[in-house]
């Protein structure tokens, strides 16, 4: 790729890392409170996070395998961008839970197409420099930062009846970014591909990476569905919870940035279980310190390792312990283990806790116990093939 071709790729995969962050920034945080507005109970605001979630469980894998029958995952992106605008449509018209638990089925499904091609194409194009996926993917970051502080502080005057119109917008950004990108041509695998790529997925260190990058997810399920309510109850209001977690991701920005000379200088395996703990400990300090603005601020702080740095080391896992035919199906397999079923698991278990009644210290102690967990399943990765060189 010619300098000029991949100087413009870059771009193009810059807004396309904002495109899609900004909708998660829409989405994530403030579908809960959408879904409150229409009069939704938690139980069924869980129930439809849950499948927001979920259908990263099937999608990334189903999409992976056809980029790689194609060879063509820009061709999947710009695909996945389309359909999951088209299909966003139906939040304009839908009417009660199955219906519009049925739109959010349909787009996500194209929507979850994306990303794990994305950093296919993001890795394909960096070759041999590795080490600038952070600096791209912190675009990505931006974006979430600049819809999560904008829409909060609309939303906390005009209220979230705009959140459709909003990201209709955003979803036909990211499908113009798309556009724009220019094909790669991943290396194609042998016909012995598929024995090599379940023998690399029985590893040890594989397996149980997956679990930990599944437990770690589930541990973020009450603050994806329910942490904006959370802070509202608490009197703190949808404009400051905008800007909390806005101060999350600007610190993951900072991580991203400073991941490369971290993962040169420290062992892959010895970072991820520090971001477990320090998960845990994020988890243990929203739910004790309540209303405690600098005390939530402080838990906030702590995105820098819950999702950014841990990102950032599994983005390197997988690319370590995956040969480079293989790369597409492993990070969809990441995608779908640990923001899909992970996620999914964790927005409807903590729909049902907060339902039920359990209350909100329950919720984040028990989020801080999945956090544990999968430190433990990070330990016991083993030293001698974790993934990484050191």
């Amino acid at each position: 790729m010619s300098g000029l071709l991949a100087g413009r790729q870059r771009k193009a995969l810059a807004a396309s890392y904002f495109a899609f962050f900004a909708i998660l920034g829409l989405m994530v945080p403030y579908l809960s409170l959408y879904l409150d507005h229409l009069g939704f109970d938690s139980r069924q605001i869980g129930w439809m996070l849950a499948i927001l979630f979920g259908t990263r469980i099937l999608a990334p894998n189903l999409w992976a395998a056809l980029a790689d029958r194609l060879g063509r995952p820009v061709g999947v992106i710009r695909a996945g961008a389309l359909l999951a605008a088209l299909a966003y449509l139906g939040l304009f018209v839908a009417e009660g839970f199955w219906a519009l638990a049925l739109v959010l089925g349909i787009y996500t499904f194209f929507w979850n197409a994306i990303l794990a091609q994305l950093e296919v194409v993001t890795l394909t194009t960096l070759a041999d420099r590795p080490q600038d996926y952070g600096g791209l993917r912190s675009f990505g970051s931006v974006g979430y930062i600049v819809l999560v502080v904008g829409a909060g502080w609309w939303f906390d005057r005009q209220g979230p009846g705009a959140l459709p119109i909003i990201g209709l917008v955003l979803f036909f950004a990211l499908a113009a970014s798309a556009l724009v990108l220019a094909e790669v041509a991943p290396k194609r695998r042998g016909e012995s591909a598929e024995a090599a790529f379940m023998a690399q997925l029985r590893r040890r260190s594989v397996l149980c990476f997956l679990l930990a990058a599944l437990l770690l997810q589930a541990s973020h399920g009450p603050f994806y569905t329910f942490y904006v309510l959370y802070l509202r109850q608490l009197g703190l209001g949808e404009g400051v919870a905008g800007v909390l977690v806005a101060l999350g991701v600007a610190v993951e920005i900072g991580i991203f940035l400073v991941a490369p000379r971290l993962l040169g200088r420290y062992p892959l395996r010895g970072l991820m279980m520090l971001c477990c703990l320090l998960s845990a400990l994020r988890w243990w300090l929203t739910g004790a310190l309540g209303a405690s603005l600098p005390g939530q601020a402080a838990a906030q702080l702590l995105h820098a390792f819950s999702f950014g740095l841990a990102h950032a080391c599994a983005i390197q896992f997988i690319h370590r312990s995956f040969s480079g035919g293989h790369q597409g199906k492993a990070q969809a397999l990441y995608a779908s283990s640990s923001f899909g079923l992970g996620g999914a698991l964790g927005a409807y278990i903590s729909g049902q806790m907060w339902h039920n009644g359990a209350g909100a210290e329950a919720t984040w102690t028990l989020a801080s116990g999945a956090a544990l967990l999968s430190l433990v399943a990070m330990a016991a990765m083993g030293r001698e093939r974790d993934g990484s060189r050191r």
